[in-house]
Formats: structure tokens, sequence, C-alpha cells
């Protein structure tokens, strides 16, 4: 009699309270070796705390876990499911070797590090999971974005961990970089890895994923074959309505006079750019991965240094020595891509984040009770969930801590918004929402500049987007062309005149 192996992951019945919050309300979830199983959902539907109970940080109020049929009866991780987070941890100034090694230990010889047993135990722990290895004794910092983010999978399961959860791992990766570790997932399935990939991106499921969960308020409301579903049966099921329309809908307006003109504006490292925006227009910049686009946005703010060139803004003149607080002071506002890093106050609260700066003026406390009144009016208009002034942001879910971030530049008089990767690690509802603000702040009068490698994206939102490769802008996409399609085309294949432009430190 053939016996039937348990599951890899088997929860069933997960129960989490914060207070009177109900954060999982009975979720069940089974994975089976070799299978990919997606989790999606809206943020705040319940993603975060489920992987966090399943990771031992939370203990659940009701409900068990079994990892290949024993129970885990203890708090903390079980060394047989392995979590691979966005922020990878790789340190990028070791080897690949040694990033592995931290996880799996140094093999040693005679009491000292065994090198030669270092760089083959990071070759072999590919091969085991029939992957291609990088060299091992290459930087990992030198690593493409893909392959460092591949490097984090490999290092979090090397200790035999029979399941993979990986959390957005293609939230910062180009197209062609996203279908190469797609690709190396699949590869990770044939070996027998499970793996739970929780994701906004619904397109990749349907590349990647055997089967998906997908939980609204706390709840798993369906779950089944991806085969049972497509891109809008999957938003229904998340948001309760059909949204699909609504976010690839949307005439944007007919632009008008030129409010932004960008002449022979050079960013240090990058080639001069010459572009107008119009009234009413949003306007995209996109590339692969470190073509430089990031830094012309940046350097029209003056978040980074520029050589040469001019930025005109509503008859306003910006010369290069102008820097960032002189730019905002005018208007002309960025909103970065790193919203833990650069864009959230970690720590502070929704309202502090609101309303930055000294939290006294002109010698006197501020009125508290007017900022909180003009706190709770903004998390109202710009539908922010929970609307509570007082919680700390780190505590909103991922798409509610950019509708602050937005709410804090647009519900000020501003002439230009640089928008960088606006809607990344947030879901199809908050971003369809973000969306309809943006275009209303177009509509508004306010210049808007759109800096995504999200080509779905700047097809939906943009009137008209740049393509910039080597830090110049190459190709133009209008009307019909504009398409993620076509945007792909010409971003991978559009080449200037002109020395390539190194990424910005840091990336690769």
């Amino acid at each position: 009699m053939t016996s039937v192996r348990p599951p890899v992951l088997e929860a069933e019945g997960l129960t989490k309270r914060f207070g009177g919050q109900l954060a999982l309300d009975e979720v069940s979830i089974r994975i089976q070796a070799g299978e990919i199983r997606g989790l999606v959902g809206e943020n705040g539907a319940g993603k975060s705390t489920l992987i966090k109970v399943l990771a031992g940080m939370y203990r659940p109020d009701a409900g068990r876990i079994s990892v290949d049929g024993t129970p885990l009866t203890r708090t903390g991780p079980s060394p047989q499911l392995a979590f691979v987070h966005q922020d990878l941890g790789i340190a990028d100034e070791l080897t690949v070797a040694e990033n592995i090694a931290f996880t799996v230990g140094f093999p040693r010889r005679g009491g000292l590090i065994d090198w030669s047993q270092v760089w083959e135990l990071a070759s072999s722990t590919y091969a085991k999971m029939d992957l291609d290895p990088p060299p091992p004794k290459l930087p990992a910092g030198r690593l493409s974005a893909a392959d460092k983010a591949l490097l984090g999978i490999v290092r979090a399961i090397s200790r035999d961990a029979r399941l993979a959860v990986l959390d957005e791992p293609t939230a910062s990766l180009p197209a062609p970089e996203v279908a190469y570790l797609l690709a190396a997932l699949r590869k990770l399935r044939e070996s027998g890895t499970a793996i739970l990939y929780v994701t906004h991106r619904l397109p990749e499921l349907f590349a990647v994923a055997d089967s998906v969960t997908i939980l609204r308020s706390g709840r798993r409301v369906s779950d089944g074959p991806m085969s049972d579903y497509d891109v809008d049966s999957l938003v229904e099921h998340m948001l309760g309505r059909r949204t699909r329309e609504r976010i690839s809908a949307g005439t944007p307006p007919v632009p008008g006079r030129v409010v932004v003109t960008v002449e022979g504006l050079q960013p240090a490292g990058g080639q001069p750019v010459d572009f107008e925006i119009r009234h009413g227009e949003i306007l995209g910049l996109v590339g692969l991965r470190g073509a430089g686009q990031d830094q012309i946005g940046r350097a029209m703010t003056g978040a980074v240094p520029t050589l040469a060139g001019t930025l005109h803004v509503d008859g306003a003149g910006f010369r290069p020595s102008d820097d960032l607080r002189a730019r905002m002071a005018k208007g002309v506002v960025l909103l970065p891509a790193d919203r833990q890093r650069e864009s959230t106050g970690p720590g502070m609260s929704v309202q502090e984040n609101l309303f930055p700066g000294p939290r006294n003026r002109s010698g006197s406390l501020i009125n508290s009770s007017a900022e909180r009144t003009a706190a709770t009016a903004l998390l109202n208009r710009y539908d922010v969930r929970p609307r509570r002034p007082e919680m700390p942001i780190d505590q909103l879910s991922g798409g509610n801590q950019q509708k602050v971030c937005v709410a804090r530049l647009l519900s000020r008089p501003q002439k230009l918004v640089v928008l960088e990767e606006p809607t990344a690690g947030v879901d199809v509802g908050a971003k369809a929402d973000i969306h309809d603000l943006v275009r209303d702040a177009a509509a508004s009068g306010v210049a808007v500049l759109v800096v995504s490698s999200d080509l779905e994206e700047v097809a939906a939102l943009c009137t008209r987007a740049l393509i910039v490769r080597a830090g110049a802008v190459v190709d133009e996409a209008t009307g019909h062309d504009l398409t993620e399609e076509r945007l792909t085309v010409l971003a991978a294949s559009s080449a200037p005149a002109g020395p390539p432009n190194p990424a910005p430190e840091g990336q690769s």
C-alpha cells in the first residue's frame, strides 16, 4: 500500500488578534512538496501577519501548524521553513560564498576556516538546487539585482529547508530580470522545494504558481489551482468588487501649455537631457535598472548633484547649485522609491509623517488639536486606513503608508512632483487609488513626472513616456505606442551614442 506523504506545510484555523482587531480569522493553508503557491490580498488583508505567525514571530491565538506532518509546538521559526524578505540582508562587500557560509556555517580544518571548502560549498549549494552558480569569490555587490535576489533565496534554504516563503521577491526588479528569477524558481520547484510566493504583481502568479490562496480582511476568501482564475477574478476576490476597469481606464487630460522645461540637464555620471512637461500631462521616465532615469528625476529635484543645465518650472528657473530644500520651497518635490528609508519616519505617528518638521513654531507649541483635525481630514480624503492619526506609521500596510506619503505631497500647493515607483509593493486596490490621486493632481495643474520600472503602470497612468538608456533620453512613446509591450522593446533595444551610465552606488 502506497503511503501518502503529508503536506510540507499545513496550517489550520490560524487566528490572531491585536487588541480588539482581528488580523487573522481562522486562516488555513496547505502546501505540498514541489508546489509554488501564491499568497495575495490587499495591503492589510493579513498576509504579513500570516507570515509572522509561520515564522514564530507571533503566537497564534488559535489554530495549529504542522511541517511534514509534525506539529510545531514551540515558538520561534522551524529550521525547515525559510523566509526571504524584500530587504535581503545581503552583505555586498562579502563574496557570494561568504554570504552563504554565514548561514550554513564556515567549514573548518584544524580550527581555521577552510577556504577551499567555502568556495566549494557555495557551488554545491547552487548545484543541489539545480541552479547555475555565480563565481563563488565574486563580491555580492557586483551581482545583478536578480542574481542578488536569488542569492538571498539560496542562502535561506541552504540548510535543507523544505519551504521557502518569498515576500515580494521581484518588487525592485525590471521585467527581464523578473523572467530570469521566475525561471530559477521553477527549477527550485522541480528539485522538490515548496514555495509560498507573496506578490502584488498578479501576472507573475500565472507565470510561476501552481495554486493560490487569497486573503481579504484577515480571512481566506478563495483557494485553488491557478487554472481556476484569471486576473479579473483574482482582483474581485481580493477586493470584493470589480476594479480592473478602474485601474486601466481613466482618460488622461489633454495636455496644455508647457509648464516644465529641462535644458541640457546633466546629473553626475549621466548625459545632458532635454524635454518638456505640459499642463495636465503625466510624463513617464522609464528604462532598465541602472539606465539612469532615476538620476534624471532626482537631479530635477536637487536630490543629486547636477553638473550642468537648467530647469524652468512655471516660469521659475533653477540652477545646478539649487539644492533639494531650495527647490521644495518653490514647489518642486520628490517622492522617493525607498519608502522605509527616505519617505517615512519610522517610529513616528501618521500625523507626524503628514506634518513633518519641528514640533514647535516661533517658540510656541503647535496646536496639536488643530493638527490632529487636519490629519484626520487628510486620512479621510486620501482613504488611509485605519483613520488613526496617532497610530505609528510602521503599523500601517505598505499601501496605506504610501497613501500617507502621497497625501503629504499632494495636499500642499506643488508645481512639479517627481514620483519614483509610486505604487511599488502596494496592492491592486491601493494602486488604483494612488493612480486616481495622481490623475487629479495633474488635472489641477501640477506637473507630474513618474519614474518607474513598472511598465504596465506607466502604460496605464502616463500620457507620454520617455525612454532612457545609458543616462540619455533615446526614444518616446505616445498614443497607441504607449503599451507595456512597446515600452519593453524600446527600453531593451534603444541605444544612444556615448558612454554607458553606471548604476548608482549600491545598485548593480
